[in-house]
């Protein structure tokens, strides 16, 4: 038999339900991720991270939908979702918060393909979504598995931000020069030299131990206090969820926390998320009162793609948001998507909100913050 066809023929008969304990930590979800093509924001701690430490404090609950093997009940798929009230309304989203730069239906690309193919598989995925009026699915990136196709009547309008990442390739000097601006990478050059001569021994380096990851995140907390607008770093509660996980995804490699220090005081930090190939920038900060004009947390970046490269990882990816400096590195975009699937006039009132009125859009985040 035509194994494509038998594969199908299982998969339209996959159980597909809401399992609100599902382990993140567990093997068989460790070993689906390991298989698929999701990102570091699907990874087993990170979610396990944040159902733990942000979704109670938000008031969210655990809302996992799983496609499983009808003989089995081997792991097929996973949408890492959670349950909120929007005012009087229920909602399910992805379990985000506005943590992640992207959000994926975990899985094989081939077992997901066949999922969506299935009339009947369909239908089970939107019955995973009763209690809620809405499901509203954001940030699902143009270069892996379409997540809407697995939903009858999604709808769909461009994110407001797009993905950014740089690929130095095997020749590092060749990156340079193809890559950064001659001006640019000259400059780094200069500062690098320039602030070795006026302040000292200048390193950039991984932060791996409890204190040093401690003593990091206290410095990105100092260093970004009232410079961005609505900085989660403000909430005692992603201060925690960030480092809890940076401390325990230092040991697994699921975490990288950079560090510049200059006479053997932090200067600048770049906390990353993590998985094979891929690091996303996820928070970043510098000692820009004294060192502005010496340009740390540019440096840094630039250091951290070397550092990479030195370790035989090739990517950087600087996180979502249509930030000017990423264009010095001459990155590469990926645009990124939303979808919504209504389950009520109201969920469709708030869905056609979403998607077509950004005024409106905005004033719904006075109802969920971090609605984007």
């Amino acid at each position: 038999m035509d194994m494509r066809v038998e594969t199908r023929m299982t998969i339209g008969d996959a159980v597909v339900g809401v399992e609100p304990g599902f382990d993140f930590l567990s093997t068989e979800y460790r070993e689906l991720f390991g298989r698929s093509d999701a990102t570091p924001f699907q990874g087993p701690l990170w979610l396990a991270t944040i159902h733990r430490d942000l979704a109670p404090v938000l008031g969210a609950r655990q809302h996992t939908v799983t496609a499983r093997d009808p003989v089995d009940r081997s792991l097929l798929a996973v949408l890492p979702l959670v349950m909120q009230k929007l005012g009087p309304l229920a909602v399910i989203q992805p379990a985000d918060f506005g943590v992640c730069d992207a959000n994926a239906a975990v899985g094989e690309t081939v077992v997901l393909e066949a999922l969506a193919t299935s009339p009947s598989v369909r239908r089970r995925f939107h019955a995973a979504l009763k209690g809620a009026g809405a499901l509203l699915f954001r940030k699902v990136r143009r270069d892996g598995f379409d997540v809407r196709r697995l939903f009858e009547g999604a709808e769909t309008s461009l994110n407001e931000n797009a993905a950014y990442h740089s690929e130095t390739g095997e020749d590092f000097e060749f990156w340079q020069r193809k890559t950064l601006n001659r001006k640019f990478s000259k400059e780094l050059g200069r500062l690098n030299r320039q602030v070795e001569r006026e302040l000292g021994p200048y390193e950039h380096r991984v932060a791996t131990s409890e204190a040093d990851i401690r003593a990091a995140f206290d410095f990105l907390q100092r260093a970004r206090k009232d410079r961005f607008k609505s900085d989660l770093l403000d909430n005692p509660a992603f201060v925690d969820f960030y480092r809890n996980f940076a401390i325990a995804g230092a040991a697994t490699g699921e975490a990288i926390t950079y560090v510049s220090c200059l006479d053997g005081q932090t200067v600048a930090v770049l906390f990353g998320v993590a998985h094979q190939e891929q690091c996303h920038a996820v928070l970043i900060g510098a000692d820009t009162e004294r060192l502005a004009k010496y340009s740390v947390g540019m440096q840094l970046l630039y250091r951290v793609i070397k550092l990479r490269f030195d370790a035989g990882l090739r990517r950087l990816d600087f996180g979502a948001g249509n930030t000017g400096y990423k264009s010095l590195f001459r990155v590469e975009e990926v645009l990124l998507d939303n979808f919504s699937v209504s389950r009520s006039p109201a969920g469709a009132l708030l869905t056609t909100i979403y998607h077509r009125s950004k005024p409106l859009k905005n004033a719904l985040r006075g109802f969920a913050a971090r609605l984007r």
